[in-house]
C-alpha cells in the first residue's frame, strides 16, 4: 500500500532469543521534510553564494576603478606633458603608491615649469646682454665710416670700444659652450697632483690687480702647504676664479673674501667667505641651477655657478653656498682626498 509518493528510510532490526530470530521490526518513515530541509539549505547556500559572487564582484569592480582610473588619469597627464602641455596635473586619490607617483609626476611638472621659466629668462637676459654690445659695436662702425678718420681720439675711442665689447662677447659666448660641453658630459678630466696653498696664492696673484681696483681684502687664511689635490688644475681654477670674481662683484670696498681650507674624514673642505651683499633666501636654492640670473642688476647670466657645480660634481664632490643678506657668503667645496692627494 503506498503512504507517500516521496522517498522514505526504512530501518530494519532482527528480535533474537536464544540465538534465534523470533521477529523483525521495521522502521520506514518519509524524507519528505529531510529532503525539503535540504532543498532549502541548498537554496540557502546558492543564494548566498550569488550574493558573495555579486559583492564580491562589485569590491573587485571598485579596487580595480581605484588602480585603473589613477593610471589613465596619469598616462593622460603625461601624453599631454610629452605634447608640450607642462602644466598638466595628475590628480591624487590615495595615499597609495600610486597616490605617491601621482605627487611625484606633479612635482616633476613643477619643476619643469620652473626650468622652463627660468630658461625664457636665461633666453630674454642672454638676448639684451648680446644686443648692447652689438649695439655699441654697430654704432661705433657706422661711426667710424661715415666720421672724420682724422680724428685719432675719436678713432682710438671706438676701436677700443669695439674691442671690449667684442671680448665680453666671445666671453659669453665660451660660457656658453662650456655649459653644453658640461652638459653632454663629454669633458673628461685631465687629473695632476698639485700643491693647494700654491694654487691659492697664484690665483690670488692673477686676481690682485681686480681685488685692488675694487678696494678689497683676498686674504688665504691657512699657510698648510702638506695638503695636495689630485684633480684637473684648469677646471678647478676656472671655479676658483668664478666663485671669487662673484665675491669680488658683491662686496663693498674696504670688505673681506677670506679663503680657508682642512682636512676631515677622508675629505678635503675648501671655504671662500665674503662679507658682501649676500642672497635674498628665495634665490639661494637656485643659483646653482642653469640659467638662473638674480633680480640684483650685478647678477651675469647664470651660467658661472651651473658649470662650478658640475666640476665639482665631476670630481665627486660637493658645493654647498649659504647666505645671509648684507652678511655675506660662503662658498664651501668638499672634494673626496684620497691617497693620491699625498705628497709621495
Amino acid at each position: 500500500m503506498d503512504y507517500d509518493n516521496s522517498e522514505i528510510m526504512a530501518v530494519y532490526s532482527p528480535l533474537k532469543s536464544s540465538e534465534k530470530i523470533e521477529g523483525v521490526i521495521c522502521f520506514i518513515t518519509s524524507l519528505r521534510q529531510v529532503n525539503n530541509q535540504i532543498l532549502k539549505i541548498s537554496l540557502m547556500i546558492i543564494f548566498i553564494g550569488f550574493f558573495v559572487l555579486i559583492v564580491s564582484g562589485m569590491i573587485s569592480i571598485k579596487i580595480a576603478d581605484g588602480i585603473v582610473r589613477p593610471i589613465k588619469e596619469l598616462t593622460s597627464a603625461a601624453e599631454k606633458m610629452a605634447g608640450g602641455d607642462f602644466k598638466a596635473k595628475s590628480i591624487k586619490r590615495y595615499n597609495d603608491e600610486i597616490g605617491k607617483l601621482a605627487e611625484t609626476f606633479n612635482y616633476m611638472s613643477e619643476e619643469i615649469l620652473k626650468r622652463d621659466k627660468i630658461k625664457d629668462e636665461f633666453i630674454s637676459s642672454v638676448s639684451h646682454e648680446l644686443r648692447t654690445p652689438l649695439t655699441s659695436i654697430k654704432g661705433w662702425a657706422v661711426t667710424l665710416k661715415t666720421g672724420d678718420l682724422e680724428d685719432k681720439e675719436i678713432l682710438t675711442t671706438g676701436l677700443d670700444i669695439i674691442e671690449n665689447e667684442s671680448d665680453r662677447l666671445t666671453s659669453m659666448v665660451e660660457e656658453l659652450l662650456n655649459l653644453s660641453s658640461f652638459i653632454s658630459r663629454g669633458n673628461k678630466l685631465s687629473k695632476t697632483r698639485f700643491q693647494l696653498l700654491g694654487f691659492i696664492k697664484n690665483i690670488k696673484k692673477q686676481l690682485e690687480p681686480r681685488v685692488n681696483e675694487a678696494g678689497i681684502n683676498l686674504l688665504i687664511n691657512t699657510l698648510n702647504d702638506e695638503v695636495y689635490l689630485f684633480a684637473d688644475l684648469d677646471k678647478i681654477k676656472q671655479v676658483f676664479i668664478n666663485i671669487i670674481d662673484n665675491a669680488i662683484r658683491f662686496t663693498k670696498s674696504g670688505g673681506n673674501i677670506i679663503v680657508d681650507y682642512y682636512v676631515e674624514d677622508d675629505y678635503i673642505y675648501i671655504k671662500i667667505k665674503d662679507n658682501g651683499a649676500g642672497i635674498p633666501e628665495d634665490e639661494l636654492p637656485y643659483v646653482k641651477d642653469k640659467f638662473f640670473k638674480g633680480k640684483s642688476s650685478k647678477s651675469k647670466n647664470g651660467i658661472g655657478l651651473a658649470i662650478c657645480d658640475e666640476i665639482i660634481r665631476q670630481h665627486g664632490g660637493i658645493l654647498d653656498i649659504k647666505s645671509k643678506v648684507n652678511q655675506g657668503t660662503e662658498v664651501v667645496i668638499r672634494l673626496p682626498y684620497t691617497e693620491a692627494n699625498y705628497e709621495e
